[in-house]
């Protein structure tokens, strides 16, 4: 029997955007040989009584209550039909569960949003809560949900931070586990004409350097060293870097075009003001054209993930 810290784990809620979320888990789950536990969670937040009026317990029996984890278990069988799938509900809060259960998983995975039959089954904006405080790294299934392959690469944005390595450790250990090309992307920004004025006399005593000259040289020497990370550890990987200028979040969402996923660290920022990267995060939550992988340490990034058999990864149900 496989160790609890292997599993992969899903919040599911019946709602669209769950599904899509199941249906990646269970790919994934299926590419790594892991189990894969459906879980649904039922908010007794939303039978409190309110301002906007009394809603109570409703009659909800036992069976009601685990027919949303059992139809979703059912639907990713369909796809990971090699490794065990269990169907899990609680009566919780949402985010503090899905929390507590990444304690022991190797993966967790969230749609953006989303509601299920039941009132109070909200899963939707727990996204945000979920990708800053989990214990493990954390996918947000959104856009474009094939996984990674020949043709969709892996993107991970890099600000020169511990976690960015981390980032993209994790992120080369995927795209050469699924054949996919790594794009590296570093993100700078120019200062403005008032900041220019405020920086004039640093400037004189540089002999006259370039704001942003340094800060596009910091970024191509930050996006040049992770790919020589990615490079010594995965020989033969395909990596491509790109420095851009502009706002971190926009430059990586649109970086996310055809990408089958893009990797970012929670927080971090590089030596030089403008790199960071952190919070960015959340805004790709909302923004990114792929699922979007939230690393938050070292556990769960180590591993290099297994191919699956054959060399090819079975392809995700979800168009």
């Amino acid at each position: 029997m496989k160790r609890q810290e292997s599993r992969i784990v899903v919040g599911y809620d019946g709602s669209d955007h769950s599904v899509a979320a199941l249906e990646w888990a269970a790919a994934e789950a299926e590419r790594r040989d892991r189990p894969l536990v459906v879980l649904h969670v039922l908010d007794y937040l939303g039978f409190i009584p309110s301002p906007m009026g009394p809603f109570g317990w409703p009659h909800v029996e036992d069976e009601q209550v685990a027919r949303i984890a059992n139809v979703g278990a059912e639907r990713a069988r369909k796809i990971a039909d090699r490794v065990d799938v269990s169907p899990v509900t609680r009566v919780a809060r949402v985010s503090d569960t899905l929390i507590e259960f990444s304690e022991n998983a190797e993966l967790l995975v969230v749609g953006t949003r989303g509601h299920g039959d039941l009132a109070g089954a909200v899963l939707g904006s727990i996204a945000f809560a979920v990708s800053a405080h989990a214990h493990c790294p954390v996918v947000v299934v959104r856009g474009q949900t094939a996984l990674p392959g020949p043709d969709r690469p892996v993107v991970v944005g890099v600000d020169g931070s511990p976690i960015s390595d981390e980032a993209l450790r994790y992120g080369a250990a995927v795209a050469a586990a699924m054949a996919a090309p790594l794009i590296v992307v570093s993100a700078y920004r120019t200062l403005t004409s008032e900041a220019w004025a405020e920086g004039y006399i640093y400037l004189e005593a540089e002999g006259g350097s370039n704001f942003d000259t340094i800060a596009r040289q910091s970024a191509t020497e930050v996006a040049a060293a992770s790919a020589r990370i990615a490079r010594e550890t995965h020989p033969g990987l395909s990596i491509t870097e790109q420095v851009v200028e502009g706002l971190p979040a926009s430059v990586l969402a649109k970086a996310t075009d055809q990408a089958g996923l893009l990797v970012v660290g929670s927080r971090g920022h590089g030596g030089f003001a403008g790199l960071m990267l952190g919070s960015v995060g959340h805004a790709l939550i909302h923004s990114a054209l792929c699922p979007v992988a939230i690393i938050h340490g070292t556990k769960g990034t180590t591993q290099t993930p297994k191919a699956a058999q054959g060399g090819q990864a079975k392809p995700s149900a979800v168009s």
